[in-house]
């Protein structure tokens, strides 16, 4: 072939090929224009992460019956005082040095017991309370008469009472004079005991219901004030207090919410005042029922 001829079909050649990819080319722009934006990748919203907050430890309520509490009035002069506080449902303690060693007389705490012997005897011979029993209850409890707890000690036996005590709630006390239930001599461990068991028998047997709104009933001379440090609380409580021209005051306080019971045994000279042991059983049942709520 002739150069100018062969030089012509080249430029013709590559003229034909560049025609074929310019269109190819635009084919493909066409495409892609044709099927629009929304086939491109798109990166969308930036991801989140939730956030969990880290959970609220809280702080552990201190526990009194492995601490301990140091109470204000504790080695005051001329105060001897015992204490003990119960946690009803464990049957965990916690208390003073001497609360199961040192002993004082019960003076009218331990009518609650009497009032329950008397339920007791009556369940064993299967009998329901006479009305005069539950006459005498009312009265050794609600308004501590201790004509009608004499009655209801005698009917019992006397000091066969105590014996029943033991027999029944495992506290072994005894009283310093035959026959006399207010020198029953006990701890503050079994003043706590005592109440306790008395509220959770009672129920088993005749006119329990009845001894236990006694309990929490009793007239405003008999009361400690430490029920209104249980505020909506429902409150048993029994206490005891005589002068005795000898040795001075004994006052003893003796209570019981549904959680705790607590008992606060006091003596100091006869030159002050029964509200002073009133006042040291109040200042006590704060400090150690305050380190029960105490975060």
């Amino acid at each position: 072939m002739a150069p100018g001829r062969a030089r012509s079909v080249v430029v013709a050649v590559a003229l034909a090929l560049g025609a074929v990819v310019l269109c190819g080319s635009g084919a493909a722009y066409g495409a892609v224009r044709a099927a629009g934006p929304s086939t491109l990748p798109s990166a969308g919203p930036p991801s989140t992460v939730a956030v969990v907050p880290a959970p609220v430890v809280p702080t552990p309520r201190p526990d009194v019956f492995t601490t301990g509490v140091r109470v204000s009035r504790d080695g005051e002069d001329g105060l001897w005082l015992a204490w003990s506080l119960l946690e009803r449902d464990t049957d965990r303690r916690v208390g003073s040095a001497n609360a199961t060693t040192e002993r004082t007389n019960s003076e009218s705490a331990i009518k609650a017991w009497i009032a329950a012997d008397t339920l007791r005897d009556a369940h064993e011979d299967r009998r329901a309370v006479t009305a005069t029993e539950r006459d005498l209850i009312r009265r050794a409890v609600r308004s501590s008469d201790d004509d009608a707890a004499e009655g209801l000690y005698r009917r019992l036996g006397g000091d066969a009472s105590l014996t029943h005590l033991r027999q029944t709630c495992g506290v072994a006390v005894s009283t310093e004079q035959r026959g006399y239930w207010a020198l029953t001599q006990i701890t503050a461990v079994d003043a706590t005991r005592t109440l306790d068991c008395v509220l959770r028998l009672a129920p088993r047997w005749p006119g329990g219901a009845e001894l236990i709104g006694d309990l929490r009933s009793i007239d405003d001379d008999g009361r400690s004030g430490i029920a209104a440090l249980l505020p909506g609380e429902r409150v048993a409580e029994k206490n005891g207090w005589t002068y005795h021209s000898a040795t001075g005051w004994n006052v003893n306080c003796v209570v019981a919410s549904d959680d705790y019971a607590l008992s606060v045994l006091t003596r100091f000279p006869g030159d002050r005042p029964e509200e002073f042991g009133w006042q040291v059983c109040r200042d006590v049942a704060d400090d150690v029922l305050s380190a029960t709520r105490d975060v």
